[in-house]
């Protein structure tokens, strides 16, 4: 199935308008062209390893593209998708390197492709959560303590470092030298990463956990039931729920059901940062639990 066309960002739109009133909209399409570039590079690799991709968006500063089971599908794999982008941008400076060399483009063009995707990269090299330097960091600590203590150090990182750039933004616009563009670029991280945990799986779990205790409270939800067979991982689990409901997950094995498990298990299951257990052993932990409970 073919990706939604990208959308660009009213924004943006207004921007290149004024900008090819101001002559600059040359730089401006080199820009948006870069962008696009470095978005459809990772939408490329996520598309090759089976995951499910979204719309392209477009800002006036950066550009984001809906991969919604990035979180979900591995250390190795964010790491891969993240490193997509860097990736097309430093094949991008290479190319431009060439052509300028070769005089297949005038020094101009050239030197505008060549700053561009510079910046680009280096920019998105930042281990800065949710930039693809700080998706590739919280791939690299998720293998060593887990997905959600990874994700708690990304975004500190990402917040020190956006903190240290505005600063020294604010300092080089105060000796006269011009720091603004830092100081837009600490913005748009510390916002970006607002966004973040409500895209991320453990956020939606506390939504559902708000339902659960409505329950308790004598609240009436609908329940979402599904089977699974006990080798499915967690993480395949977590695509099929949904918010605002209860939810029972049927464990199937040798063509029967072996047992089941519900919310409050799989969240556990969640924070513990494996999302490669299997419900069979998540089962099997539970059915420990009981026992112990029971002798207790």
């Amino acid at each position: 199935m073919r990706s939604p066309l990208p959308r660009p960002h009213p924004l943006l739109l207004i921007l290149l308008a004024i900008g090819v009133l101001l002559g600059q909209g040359t730089a401006l399409v080199v820009y948006i062209g870069t962008l696009l570039l470095h978005e459809s590079s990772h939408v490329a690799i996520a598309r090759s390893l089976r995951l499910r991709v979204g719309r392209i968006e477009l800002y006036p500063f950066g550009g984001q593209a809906d991969i919604p089971d990035l979180e979900l599908a591995g250390p190795l794999v964010e790491a891969l998708v993240a490193i997509a982008g860097p990736l097309a941008n430093l094949v991008a400076v290479a190319a431009a390197a060439l052509l300028m060399r070769y005089g297949l483009a005038g020094a101009e063009r050239g030197d505008l492709l060549l700053d561009v995707n510079l910046a680009m990269l280096a920019v998105n090299l930042l281990p800065a959560y949710p930039l693809d330097g700080g998706r590739i960091f919280h791939a690299l600590r998720s293998r060593a303590i887990g997905w959600t203590p990874a994700g708690r150090e990304a975004l500190l990182l990402g917040r020190l470092i956006a903190v240290l750039i505005a600063a020294l933004g604010i300092l080089a616009q105060l000796l006269g030298y011009p720091g603004w563009q830092a100081v837009v670029l600490a913005g748009v991280i510390l916002w970006a990463q607002r966004g973040i945990e409500r895209r991320t799986p453990l956020s939606r779990w506390a939504l559902w956990l708000r339902a659960i205790a409505a329950l308790s409270r004598g609240e009436v939800l609908p329940l979402q039931a599904f089977a699974a067979a006990s080798g499915s991982e967690l993480r395949q689990v977590l695509r099929r729920l949904f918010g605002g409901r209860a939810h029972r997950v049927y464990v199937y094995e040798g063509g029967r059901v072996v047992g089941a498990l519900d919310d409050q298990a799989l969240y556990e299951a969640a924070q513990d940062g494996d999302l490669r257990r299997t419900v069979g052993e998540i089962l099997s932990r539970e059915v420990s639990k009981d026992s112990s409970s029971r002798r207790g």
